[in-house]
């Protein structure tokens, strides 16, 4: 994902909230003016030393701590808590010293559900082929990726594309001439996604510029890795995963979609982890590739992904498929809509977020490690402070606990539309039917897809849904767990919010009644936008 800057104010939350932890906070400072230790010195003294046998491994459960025995302020991480549940996030992990001090999960999502992870998949292709490096299935990050895939004839060869390296994709270096922007068809990135080998389409494309000379971030390159660890280890990138990196590190929940045709896993996109998962990478980055006495990735391979050598956007730097920011000791593994894995090993921080923001929504990475770094006071374990784990304990809960959103007031039109079902006109989107059943308390929704196959069977997608402004969940099914509610905008059009837990996107329907027939318009948090026409079946 390309970083953006934020122009969104914070929102303002409950005033007596904010009172009272300002109040708190007062009360904190003034307790420990003495004896506190300012964030920024421990950045000038760089993370504490401690051996190998001393540090918690979370192979199989993360320890959990109060703020106040890692040297944090509680009020300050729940200050945090609140300005992070203005947006649309759905969880904030803070881990400092190998301990959770922080751990929440904004309603309507919940602990333990995997999350899409989008670009942060890049990153992990990137350990991957730390792994490789680490094993000796890798000779050279400077071999040329030519070489590497020489049995396939090449299209636009010349002597640029043959100068590409393997350290070239992972530093978004290739030259590639690449279009990946908006994710409209005509892009390069989605004529990838409809070729029938997508390595080979990326190796085919021309050129734009010498290797090495220009930062243009390219899902192409990470795509080409992916198939690259296939070709080397005979599996695919997740399987290589399982075995090499997620056993290891204890990681469980793990799904990562379908293999291309070549048996390749999506090295852009498509890995799923739950929060405490996450966690585990930026973890074993933390401690250089070590993981409980053993160095699954070269230490070297954290130090280039930390130094970020190349000058990427937005201030950001970049190496080894991680974004950096140098001068705050800081990098980390982000995607769209807020995934992120943040690594601050001078504070001996690591910190996990996940969301659903749209893309002219940001929540800025700056201002989270400033945020967090102003949390630390202490290299060692403060006084215990009840007020402000209260607070935290208060701020944890409020983000658990859902705000409905405001509400008008109940068409007439809703009698007339309950449990009638309308069939759509043909579109892209492949809905075929849709039906909204408002009888209180089990008001309900239920989709139909076609699914392209010759019988023409459908997909059917259901759960109840909520009218009184918060979601509804389903159960759980193949696809996830859907979260649904709905509100009248006026009395003509009724207007439908989908998510499906742990998808970084949300979906809204707005659906207009004239009569027996209906205008949808369908729009999502990842800038697709429809419009579709039906009428009421017979």
């Amino acid at each position: 994902m390309h970083p953006t800057r934020s122009n969104r104010s914070n929102r303002r939350a409950d005033m007596p909230f904010r009172i009272a932890m300002t109040a708190a906070l007062i009360a904190t400072l003034q307790c420990f003016a003495g004896s506190s230790t300012p964030a920024n010195a421990a950045d000038d003294r760089g993370a504490p030393s401690v051996s190998s046998s001393e540090i918690p491994w979370p192979t199989k459960s993360w320890p959990v701590s109060t703020p106040e025995e890692q040297g944090m302020d509680s009020a300050s991480l729940a200050r945090l808590i609140e300005t992070v549940g203005g947006y649309k996030q759905d969880s904030l992990m803070i881990i400092r010293h190998g301990r959770i001090v922080a751990d929440v999960y904004y309603a309507p999502y919940v602990a333990g559900i995997a999350h899409d992870l989008r670009s942060v998949t890049k990153s992990v292709v990137g350990t991957l082929v730390g792994i490789e490096a680490q094993r000796g299935e890798l000779d050279s990050v400077d071999h040329a990726i030519v070489d590497l895939f020489s049995d396939k004839p090449v299209a636009n060869d010349d002597d640029l594309k043959r100068a590409i390296t393997v350290q070239h994709l992972l530093d978004m270096t290739s030259g590639i001439k690449w279009r990946e922007r908006a994710y409209t068809p005509d892009e390069t990135i989605m004529q990838m996604y409809r070729s029938p080998n997508r390595a080979a389409f990326v190796l085919d494309q021309p050129m734009s510029d010498a290797p090495g000379s220009q930062f243009y971030y390219n899902g192409g390159n990470p795509y080409l890795l992916s198939a690259l660890i296939t070709r080397k280890t005979g599996q695919s990138a997740f399987d290589f995963a399982r075995k090499e990196l997620f056993a290891p590190l204890g990681i469980t929940s793990a799904a990562w979609g379908r293999v291309d045709a070549q048996g390749n896993s999506n090295g852009e996109a498509g890995l799923y982890l739950a929060p405490h998962d996450m966690a585990r990478i930026g973890y074993l980055y933390l401690h250089d590739g070590m993981w409980d006495g053993k160095q699954l990735i070269p230490r070297s391979w954290v130090e280039r992904a930390k130094a970020g050598p190349v000058q990427a956007t937005f201030g950001f730097h970049y190496g080894n498929l991680w974004w950096s920011l140098p001068e705050k000791g800081a990098y980390m593994a982000r995607g769209r809509h807020s995934q992120l894995i943040l690594v601050l090993p001078k504070l001996d921080i690591v910190a996990v977020m996940t969301g659903v923001l749209r893309d002219d929504e940001f929540f800025s990475t700056s201002r989270l490690i400033d945020d967090i770094a102003s949390a630390v006071k202490s290299e060692s374990a403060l006084p215990a402070d009840p007020i402000a784990k209260s607070l935290l304990a208060a701020a944890i809960q409020q983000a658990a606990t859902e705000r409905p959103s405001a509400l008008g007031g109940t068409s007439e039109l809703a009698k007339t539309i309950s449990g009638r079902t309308y069939r759509l006109d043909k579109n892209d989107l492949r809905v075929r039917t849709f039906t909204l059943n408002f009888s209180e308390p089990d008001a309900s929704w239920l989709i139909t897809t076609e699914t392209g196959k010759p019988d023409g069977i459908e997909d059917r997608f259901t759960g109840p849904m909520g009218l009184d402004g918060t979601f509804r969940t389903s159960l759980p099914a193949s696809y996830g767990i859907n979260a649904v509610r709905g509100r009248w905008l006026n009395e003509r059009t009724f207007l439908v919010e989908r998510r499906i837990l742990g998808h970084g996107e949300m979906q809204t329907w707005s659906l207009t009644f004239d009569g027996n027939k209906v205008a949808v318009a369908f729009a999502n948090t990842d800038g697709t936008k429809a419009a579709l026409r039906g009428e009421a079946a017979e």
